[in-house]
């Protein structure tokens, strides 16, 4: 019960955002009330709303600090691998996966109703450098000739819709681990390549389109 004492020190967001996630991961997010949290932490019914106006705006707070952390690895996981393409992405999905796992209370705010809060500017939401990250290495693979040429963004939603879907057998339970993720990456960058036959006759038409 120290959250009176965390209020006078001027910190009483974070432990409000700390304990929702607990709540989170206990109940899910449409069981989180602000009273709720206030009754655990040991503060008055009104202390939580001097931090946040409503439900709605604890909870988007939570989903930018989940991306946050999120872009955080797998920007930190793109910059450890090795610097070819086939290495980097593993590397961010097996971040992924991790992320996803280890946090499963910020992956159910992140990509709930809240995950675009409704103050966000156009292409500034949470999740934009996230994804920016990943769109930015599938460039990379394009320039090094790894990835067929074409929409960067619609080739790096491909990515994201693969690595999400491991993510969520894993939080299913379904004992989906690195090594399905590994080999995921593995048949993703197969399918991103040029095909033999358009590098050889210069085709650099998105695959799509042939």
């Amino acid at each position: 019960m120290a959250s009176s004492k965390a209020y006078h020190h001027g910190n009483l967001r974070q432990v409000l955002i700390e304990t929702g996630l607990k709540l989170i991961e206990e109940k899910g997010v449409q069981a989180l009330t602000l009273r709720e949290i206030g009754d655990r932490i040991g503060v008055s019914r009104m202390a939580p709303y001097r931090h946040f106006a409503d439900k709605a705006a604890l909870v988007a707070a939570i989903c930018v600090e989940g991306f946050t952390r999120f872009a955080d690895d797998l920007d930190n996981a793109k910059k450890l691998a090795r610097p070819d393409f086939a290495s980097r992405m593993t590397a961010m999905g097996v971040a992924y996966v991790r992320f996803a796992t280890e946090h499963p209370a910020y992956f159910e705010v992140m990509f709930g109703p809240f995950a675009n809060p409704a103050d966000a500017e156009p292409g500034e939401g949470p999740g934009e450098r996230a994804f920016g990250l990943l769109e930015e290495t599938i460039r990379e693979g394009q320039a090094s000739g790894d990835v067929q040429p074409g929409d960067s963004q619609v080739l790096a939603l491909v990515a994201w819709a693969l690595v999400h879907g491991v993510s969520a057998l894993r939080l299913e339970g379904s004992g989906a681990g690195n090594a399905l993720t590994k080999f995921a990456c593995g048949i993703l960058q197969e399918g991103l390549r040029p095909t033999a036959s358009a590098r050889k006759s210069g085709d650099s038409r998105p695959l799509a389109d042939r």
